[in-house]
């Protein structure tokens, strides 16, 4: 069973692709003014991970699955199952995480093992913003964030 708090189809803005974006179920990063500090308000859903997948692609704009709203590394299990079965059905995938690339292979190292998977590295700071730091076409809140793809 993977936990999460939401699903949301066709998002445009947050990848190179068009996806659905899951949403872990905590953050502990403690950003200043988050914008997705709503999210931890949610309730946690849980579902099978050929369940959310087959929900993804029964939307035919979806392209791929955008992991963030709060924090995978967290769910380090969940996420590696997820991602891999995505990329394993023909899905892009991009993870969203707070942390930079050492330590968040430190916590997810399973994800070594797969390859064709973009990740958005960095803590958002708002001290940081910026309105031009954009990166596989996609436009990241703060200068100290970058994509890498793998």
């Amino acid at each position: 069973m993977i936990s999460y708090k939401l699903i949301e189809h066709e998002r445009f803005e947050d990848a190179p692709f068009v996806g659905a974006l899951i949403s872990a179920i905590d953050c502990n990063m403690n950003c200043k003014n988050c914008f997705n500090q709503w999210l931890k308000e949610e309730p946690i859903m849980h579902g099978l991970s050929l369940s959310i997948i087959s929900q993804i692609k029964q939307n035919k704009f979806n392209k791929g699955v955008i992991f963030g709203g709060l924090e995978w590394s967290l769910q380090p299990d969940d996420l590696y199952n997820l991602a891999k079965l995505s990329i394993e059905n023909d899905l892009e995938v991009i993870i969203y995480t707070g942390l930079y690339e050492y330590d968040f292979f430190k916590r997810v190292p399973k994800l070594k093992n797969i390859s064709g998977f973009y990740v958005k590295f960095g803590q958002f700071k708002e001290e940081l913003m910026v309105d031009d730091n954009i990166q596989y076409g996609v436009k990241l809140a703060s200068s100290n964030q970058y994509i890498k793809k793998f």
